[in-house]
């Protein structure tokens, strides 16, 4: 998979972005309306901090996972057992999510260090699909395919989020500082050297850049992300099971950076709010969806190589000067 444009419009660099892509979250109680819509909105927040993470391997580093919904699952199941087996609270249930993730990350990163391309592509979906296998049939641990139910909803320090408006506002302040990390580690030298790799890995050990040290750090930081998320969708939905974490959520994921925009920061938040809404809006057309879901995802690829994302950049871009010039 070709990398995606290391020059990304000046104006998508800019903090009031992500200020301006907070303003429609922030407004969407006010017309949101009954549990299943909110329900909506949960999923939707959980994905941006899921496509987030992922977006720091893929589309900061350009490495190709197809196993990141395994880690998401590892998230899911480690905040769930220790809920319901042990009643650990939702913040220690949320950390060892991220710590017990990370640690998977990091160890399915050193053996894939000595592979690239499509074998990493395709070593990464083997491990998913194991990792999924074994969540089905360690039924002593994970109950297998009747999964894991009653799960709390979050108390953080005595303050119950347990109606759908209060777990809104938690999720939101959860992605936010989700993308406001990711918008600061690009900025980092840390950032500079996931894009030096993705850009060119040769030329980035050229200038000294411990290209292995990196991709390690880039799948550890990218596997917390996943953790974290799977510890909310654990305790949003109060219910896990194997059958959810599949390879076509897979494909989603993949569909949310794709369409958002690779390794800019708006694009997982983009990309994974508007296929999260979009089946649910496009409910009445059932099967058909399928087909035009993959038509976009073909038509972004071919005119959109930036995503939605960076296609809005440049129309800002390209606005402003017209604006100066129409004001001069």
């Amino acid at each position: 998979m070709a990398a995606p444009p290391s020059n990304a419009p000046p104006a998508m660099r800019s903090p009031w972005w992500l200020a301006a892509a907070l303003v429609p979250f922030l407004a969407a109680p006010l017309v949101i309306s009954g549990n299943y819509h909110y329900g909506v909105a949960h999923q939707a927040l959980i994905y941006v901090v899921l496509a987030t993470g992922y977006n720091i391997l893929l589309g900061f580093t350009g490495m190709v996972s197809l196993g990141h919904v395994a880690l998401f699952a590892i998230g899911a199941y480690t905040s769930a057992i220790l809920q319901t087996s042990l009643d650990w609270p939702f913040l220690a249930c949320l950390i060892a999510a991220a710590v017990v993730t990370g640690a998977f990350g990091t160890a399915i990163a050193i053996p894939a260090l000595r592979i690239k391309g499509h074998y990493l592509t395709l070593l990464t979906l083997a491990l998913g699909e194991v990792i999924r296998l074994l969540i089905r049939n360690f039924d002593w641990l994970t109950h297998g395919s009747s999964g894991i139910g009653g799960i709390s909803r979050p108390t953080i320090f005595g303050v119950p989020f347990r109606t759908a408006p209060d777990l809104y506002w938690l999720l939101l302040f959860i992605a936010a500082a989700g993308v406001l990390f990711a918008w600061r580690l690009e900025r980092s030298r840390f950032g500079r050297a996931f894009k030096a790799i993705r850009d060119s890995e040769i030329g980035a050990e050229v200038i000294g850049i411990d290209t292995n040290r990196m991709k390690v750090l880039s799948f550890a930081i990218s596997a917390v992300y996943a953790g974290i998320a799977g510890s909310l969708y654990a305790h949003t939905l109060r219910f896990v099971s194997p059958e959810f974490f599949s390879l076509g959520l897979t494909i989603t994921l993949l569909a949310m950076i794709l369409i958002g925009g690779r390794g800019l920061i708006l694009g997982p938040v983009i990309g994974a709010t508007m296929l999260t809404i979009a089946p649910e809006a496009l409910r009445f057309a059932k099967e058909y969806y399928l087909i035009g879901f993959g038509l976009v995802i073909w038509l972004s690829t071919l005119y959109l190589p930036d995503g939605l994302a960076g296609s809005l950049g440049r129309l800002v871009a390209r606005l402003r000067p017209a604006r100066q010039g129409r004001a001069s």
